[in-house]
């Protein structure tokens, strides 16, 4: 899922992308978790910037919603 967004003037495009947990035993949930990427032009080329932790690691979320709303905080702040 890809959602535009205007952040201090800029357009701004979030992406929402599933991860599978990966886990040993599969029925342990959450199943399956979401990151958040954007990119700063319309055509969605270069890479895009995956929001992170502190320790360079994709921040998990367990709902797309909740990966979508800290990515359009975090980017309040950044950009």
């Amino acid at each position: 899922m890809i959602e535009k967004q205007s952040i201090n003037g800029k357009d701004v495009w979030i992406e929402v992308e599933q991860q599978p947990a990966n886990r040993a035993n599969p029925n342990i949930i959450p199943t399956e978790y979401f990151i958040a990427k954007y990119y700063l032009n319309e055509t969605l080329s270069g890479s895009p910037v995956i929001i992170t932790d502190e320790e360079g690691k994709p921040v998990l979320f367990e709902s797309p919603v909740e990966a979508l709303s800290f990515a359009s905080k975090k980017l309040n702040t950044m950009i």
